[in-house]
């Protein structure tokens, strides 16, 4: 290892380990982010980390530093990876690497490598949380003595070169094996409960190689969903979401370019152009969701994902390319905007119909009703006329009687026949004399 300033080569022998960092390392409570190592990053691949920034009591300070692939007496600008194309099993390479600390106070590094485990679908590569081991291309790195991580203070404005092996095992599976040699600083901070601790910040290059063997480029499109966003104008289109991973089924790297159709009813059809997936690793697969807009919801439509396999960049490729992968799946877009207006229209117009049916029920009952009242008035003055004529007999008869106008009255005589009364006139002398020869039935009238 050889400890140089930042900006001029000086050489000088830095002590690596120690009891002091052992103990600082075990100290340390918490555990590192996942370092995210871009392939396409530039030379220098620095950060940086806060010093004292989780509690009070601890001097504030930036700690600066840089990790970037280097030769045995300086920075290797010409290369931004390390990358070793094809190797045998069984196969070493020797490399060095460079950290430099760029801030003003000296701090506590760390120096290893550890396997990726998938790509963003920007292509940045994700590489094992600091306290997992590694078990690919990270286990094959070691230090001088056969370390697998150092550990070492970098002074303020230096930089240190440090040498790795990179062993290719007999058993090593044919195909494309990634990982990233990672330069972590641990800064001390306070957590929430003022305890002393350390916080771990990671860079890191990127670190490949291919083994030699049988290769083959293979991708796949699968688990496929569908998602539809309504629109709230009723005569508007919407929005099919899909989600879909790609998968590289092969041992080599990929970079895909996907294409997404949505076909509907009535001849919809809309088709998006996903951004390319720059670099897909053996085994790994990377999700993808796009939004398909244009489309109107009008029941069944199917989403066709197709994927054009390709090479990353700088990488070796191979006889035959990758065939087109592609994948279907169904969605029904449901109007709701549309069906909610017809059923509020819908609603509105039996409400406007029991309406005008309540009203006309009502005028037809204030119709009856009103002709009942009048029959009902009608009946009673007759009820009230035929009374009054039956009353008014009853009073004539009655007067009759008390003013002595009974000669229509018939006495009834023994033998029960009945004679009407006469009324007596002046007797002239006829009767005078009947009447005395019926008083005198023995003498003759003289």
């Amino acid at each position: 290892m050889r400890i140089l300033p930042a900006r001029s080569p000086i050489r000088r022998r830095v002590i690596v380990g120690g009891t002091l960092l052992a103990a600082i390392a075990v100290a340390s409570a918490t555990a590192g982010p996942a370092a995210v190592a871009a392939p396409l990053s530039p030379a220098l691949t620095s950060g940086q980390a806060q010093q004292g920034s989780a509690g009070k009591g601890t001097p504030p300070g930036t700690v600066s530093w840089s990790v970037l692939p280097a030769t045995a007496n300086g920075p290797d600008l010409a290369r931004n990876i390390f990358s070793y194309s094809v190797l045998k099993p069984g196969s070493t390479v020797t490399d060095h690497v460079m950290i430099v600390n760029r801030g003003k106070g000296g701090a506590v590094f760390s120096i290893y490598a550890t396997d990726a485990v998938g790509t963003t679908p920007s292509g940045a590569l994700l590489l094992l949380t600091a306290g997992k081991k590694p078990t690919d291309i990270g286990a094959w790195v070691t230090f001088p003595g056969g370390a697998k991580q150092l550990t070492t203070i970098i002074p303020g404005g230096k930089a240190i070169i440090e040498t790795f092996t990179v062993h290719v095992p007999h058993l090593a599976t044919p195909g494309a094996h990634t990982g990233g040699l990672v330069g972590a600083v641990s800064v001390p901070a306070r957590n929430k409960a003022g305890v002393a601790v350390l916080e771990n910040y990671r860079i890191a290059v990127p670190l490949e190689l291919r083994v030699a063997g049988k290769l083959s480029a293979a991708v796949q499109v699968k688990s496929i969903s569908t998602g539809f966003s309504v629109p709230l104008n009723p005569v508007g289109t919407g929005s099919a979401t899909i989600s879909y991973t790609v998968a590289n089924t092969g041992n080599v790297r990929q970079s895909v370019t996907p294409a997404l159709t949505v076909n509907g009813p009535f001849g919809q059809k809309s088709v998006i152009h996903s951004k390319k997936l720059p670099m897909i690793l053996p085994g790994d697969s990377v999700r993808v969701t796009a939004a398909v807009p244009g489309l109107y919801p009008a029941g069944p439509m199917t989403a066709h994902v197709t994927a054009t396999p390709g090479w990353p960049p700088k990488t070796i490729p191979i006889a035959k390319l990758a065939p087109i992968a592609a994948g279907s799946a169904s969605l029904f877009a449901v109007p709701w905007a549309l069906i909610g207006l017809i059923l509020l229209l819908a609603a509105l117009g039996v409400g406007y119909w029991y309406l005008r049916r309540w009203r006309r029920r009502t005028h037809n009952a204030e119709i009856a009703a009103a002709a009942a009242k009048a029959s009902q008035d009608t009946e009673r003055r007759l009820r009230g006329s035929k009374r009054a004529a039956v009353n008014g007999d009853s009073e004539s008869a009655k007067s009759a009687v008390v003013n002595g106008d009974a000669g229509s009255a018939k006495p009834v005589t023994a033998n029960g026949d009945s004679e009407s009364a006469e009324p007596e006139t002046d007797p002239g002398p006829a009767a005078a004399g009947a009447s005395s020869g019926t008083k005198d039935s023995g003498g003759t009238a003289e």
